[in-house]
């Protein structure tokens, strides 16, 4: 079963996704530039929103590079003398295989724990791991220390073995269990992602544009002129389509078979992808818009696709329409047209058009009467028919 979504959302002028230089954005498809949000940006918004961690009503994991003093520091609050869990934190994150570059930070930690200067406490690599993951870790460094034993003998390397094994496939964390995990210090461990995001592009050409500005000093003398700072900020304003991809399978192999859950997870993103975008500028730009229209389709025996190349040729506003109402009816008959060659077996669709927009262009008669009738009243049913789709499969 394969959960696909999409999504068109218009967002005034903005700048959600910076690029190196400060710009929003962009990518050339179709032969011009379109402004582009990048689907790294697109999850960790998802994954960190209220709407996500609420949704799945378990703690979602953290990405660190400072796992080791976050260890050292839940030791000390567990009574561990920090000496000893300076000396064998490192040792226990390179034997349990969440990272094998561990020489130099131990080095780093030891020269801090001696009064001597430490250049960082980081890792060389961010490590993804569960809060439920890191407890244990944490519990089992508790139990060694007050019985005296010291995590260097047999039966704590096998501990740790055992620990890698029961975490290679599968994970407590939600977010882990959708997006996946990739440790470059130890592939092998490494979670395959059951969400595929892709990055959202506008539907049409976009240019981008600045903003010139000055700030006003407070207490300026009347005799004074000039300002206190001038700038630039750059922006744009564009429709856009997103899209992304579930596999049920895949999410409940990484949840540890756990289906309860796994429903859970994707009722919450399903919300988050409804009204979540990233926060680039917001306090200057105010980027909170919802979207113009939200098709989902629940798939029993095919893979899922986008429908981005309902807008390879871009989208033109004529008439005062602006861009939303085009970009519908041109994805309504791509989606038309596609299904018609490619069906292999007809989906669960919900779709939620909050602004009655008619779904195709006046001339055009569809092939398939699937859209007009998916239509719900609210984000609860666009959600709810899906996961109903879940339990019937």
């Amino acid at each position: 079963m394969i959960i696909e979504l999409h999504a068109l959302q218009s967002f005034g002028p903005s700048n959600l996704n910076r690029d190196d230089t400060g710009n929003p954005k962009e990518a050339l498809f179709g032969g011009v530039q379109r402004a582009r949000i990048s689907s790294q940006s697109a999850k960790r918004a998802i994954r960190v929103s209220n709407i996500f961690k609420e949704g799945v009503r378990v703690p979602i994991a953290d990405r660190t590079r400072h796992l080791i003093p976050d260890l050292i520091k839940r030791l000390e609050q567990e009574g561990v003398d920090k000496d000893w869990a300076t000396q064998h934190v490192p040792d226990v994150i390179g034997r349990t295989s969440l990272s094998k570059s561990q020489k130099a930070l131990y080095a780093q930690l030891s020269k801090k724990s001696s009064g001597e200067e430490s250049e960082t406490e980081a890792t060389g690599v961010a490590i993804y791991i569960s809060k439920s993951e890191v407890q244990e870790i944490v519990n089992k460094l508790v139990e060694t220390n007050r019985s005296g034993e010291v995590p260097d003998s047999k039966e704590w390397a096998k501990w740790c073995r055992d620990f890698s094994k029961k975490i290679k496939d599968r994970t407590s964390a939600p977010d882990i269990a959708l997006f996946g995990r990739m440790l470059a210090d130890n592939p092998d461990l490494k979670i395959d992602a059951a969400c595929q995001v892709a990055h959202a592009i506008s539907t049409h050409a976009v240019n981008t544009e600045f903003d010139f500005f000055t700030a006003v000093d407070d207490l300026q003398q009347d005799d004074e002129t000039g300002a206190a700072m001038m700038g630039y900020v750059h922006f744009n304003s564009a429709t856009y389509y997103r899209c992304a991809r579930i596999d049920w399978e895949q999410l409940v192999d990484n949840l540890g078979g756990d289906e309860d859950l796994t429903r859970q997870t994707i009722s919450a993103f399903m919300r988050a992808f409804a009204l979540v975008v990233p926060t680039g500028m917001t306090n200057s730009f105010l980027n909170k818009h919802q979207p113009d229209f939200l098709l989902a389709a629940a798939r029993p025996n095919n893979d899922g696709q986008s429908l981005a190349n309902a807008f390879e040729k871009p989208v033109e506003a004529r008439n005062d329409s602006g861009y939303a109402e085009p970009s519908i009816k041109a994805l309504c008959q791509y989606w038309d047209r596609i299904e018609g060659c490619f069906r292999l077996g007809k989906p669960t669709i919900a779709i939620l058009n909050p602004r009655g927009y008619d779904l195709y262009p006046d001339e055009y008669a569809p092939v398939l009467d699937d859209l007009e009738v998916a239509q719900v009243g609210n984000l609860g049913e666009w959600v709810g028919k899906m996961t109903a789709a879940l339990s019937e499969g």
